[in-house]
């Protein structure tokens, strides 16, 4: 049975929590929404910024929102637009309106500024604790807009991500594209490639950011934490992505790692309406035995995962 409940958590206020006895998730009411935690009781794989130390403010935002007025990290999933620009960083400081289901609950903040997007987050888990995450974006202002919706998991300090690559034989055709940003080492050891897999570590101690993206054409990456494993999945779908045709990017730096996914661009008209879905799920006692594709293969196989 699926158990709800209302709890304020650190300094983020309200939460709703939602949880199996097991695994638990914490989505922000007061704030958000945010699914500021996901995992077990004391094993959390969102990264938290308490104390608000990373965000984004200026002349852009005293103009479209208050003087003052300031985006904030705070980590856990959101949801944002794509392709990047100023006006992805909505600040979402304010208090959500809730309809609790049976498993779950829909969370809906006011009306972003600037866009004119109303954004709605669904969160539902079930039985055996596995989170599905709906996400939608819908054009309530009279212009067409063109965008991805693009859904960012922010995960907690020192782990190991894993992104699957495309293996089949595609002949004469190219098989998998890779983008970079202007900032990114290309020699960084923090980023492996392999035939099989992608990995990207998460170092407390490296500053410097890397971001990486590309078309996951098997749909789910993998965050690996001590002996604990997050999972994402997602549909893959056939249109035209952002930044050179990305379904998946990732991102990180001295503090997090980002697990990015992104719809096929769309332009909406007044009240037409761009959704996804991600479903992830957390498993304890795993074990990873290094960054090579066999290790990662034996992880996979521990928890009975096949992609």
């Amino acid at each position: 049975m699926i158990q709800k409940r209302y709890r304020v958590y650190k300094n983020f206020g309200k939460c709703l929590e939602i949880s199996n006895g097991k695994v638990r998730a914490l989505v922000t009411v007061d704030i958000g929404p945010r699914v500021i935690f996901y995992g077990f009781k004391g094993m959390n794989f969102m990264f938290e910024d308490i104390e608000r130390t990373t965000s984004k403010g200026g002349e852009f935002f005293d103009k479209n929102f208050k003087e003052g007025e300031k985006w904030y990290l705070y980590g856990g999933h959101r949801i944002w637009k794509a392709e990047e620009d100023l006006a992805s960083y909505v600040p979402d400081n304010y208090p959500v309106k809730v309809e609790r289901l049976e498993n779950g609950a829909i969370f809906t903040p006011s009306l972003q500024k600037v866009t004119n997007l109303q954004q709605v987050m669904k969160v539902t888990m079930a039985e055996d604790g596995a989170l599905t995450v709906e996400e939608s974006l819908t054009n309530e202002g009279e212009e067409d807009c063109k965008l991805s919706i693009w859904g960012l998991s922010v995960l907690r300090q020192g782990g190991t991500e894993i992104i699957p690559l495309r293996t089949d034989d595609t002949g004469l055709l190219p098989q998998q594209n890779m983008v970079f940003w202007p900032y990114n080492d290309k020699k960084d050891k923090r980023f492996i490639i392999n035939d099989k897999y992608v990995v990207l570590k998460q170092k407390r101690n490296i500053s410097r950011a890397f971001k990486l993206g590309l078309f996951n054409h098997k749909g789910y990456a993998a965050y690996h934490y001590g002996k604990y494993l997050l999972i994402k999945k997602f549909d893959v779908k056939c249109g035209n992505y952002p930044d050179y045709e990305c379904n998946f990017e990732t991102y990180t730096n001295g503090d997090i790692m980002e697990m990015e996914v992104l719809s096929p661009m769309t332009v909406l008209s007044k009240g037409d309406t761009v959704s996804q879905t991600e479903k992830l799920k957390v498993y304890s006692a795993v074990s990873l035995a290094g960054t090579a594709d066999e290790a990662i293969d034996k992880m996979f196989e521990e928890v009975g995962f096949n992609g």
